[in-house]
């Protein structure tokens, strides 16, 4: 197969995907089989998932959980964080705060880390704001630390 030829079979496939993605957004079922898509253990058909909610994010608010959770995972929290960000206008702040809060209940350094990279990326200043408050709380120093620096690096963000 020629370059050419090979560029014109990846152009098809991608247009062929778009029109897929198009359909499967309009499937009166699309919230059941996205959500049990990103609960899947399958790294095609939840990555497939996550870049869908990238360009339909409709989903994603109702979704926040499971998002949340991903983010705690070095493998799937740039996806995730995508998915977040591409809804970031309709994700409740205060819902999103109280997601986070729970996953940090029992969390550890680096979910605070994992967290507030994630709530920085997608802007989440109010979330963020709470999670710094949370971490000076913390019987972990390492956790106070990282709140500390997080409320001076963002000062002028935060709520």
């Amino acid at each position: 197969m020629l370059s050419w030829e090979k560029w014109d079979a990846l152009v098809a496939a991608e247009t062929e995907i778009a029109r897929l993605r198009v359909d499967v957004n309009q499937l009166p079922m699309r919230a059941e089989v996205i959500e049990r898509a990103v609960k899947c253990t399958a790294p095609w058909e939840r990555s497939t998932a996550l870049t869908f909610l990238q360009d339909f994010p409709e989903e994603v608010p109702r979704l926040l959980e499971l998002l949340v959770d991903l983010c705690l995972s070095s493998r799937w929290a740039p996806s995730a964080r995508e998915a977040l960000w591409s809804a970031r206008y309709d994700i409740d702040a205060q819902v999103l705060g109280d997601v986070v809060l729970r996953y940090l209940a029992d969390g550890d350094v680096e979910d605070y880390r994992l967290l507030a990279d994630t709530l920085t990326y997608i802007e989440a200043w109010p979330a963020l704001g709470e999670l710094i408050a949370q971490a000076g709380r913390s019987d972990d120093a390492e956790v106070r630390e990282i709140g500390e620096e997080l409320a001076r690096s963002y000062r002028g963000l935060l709520p």
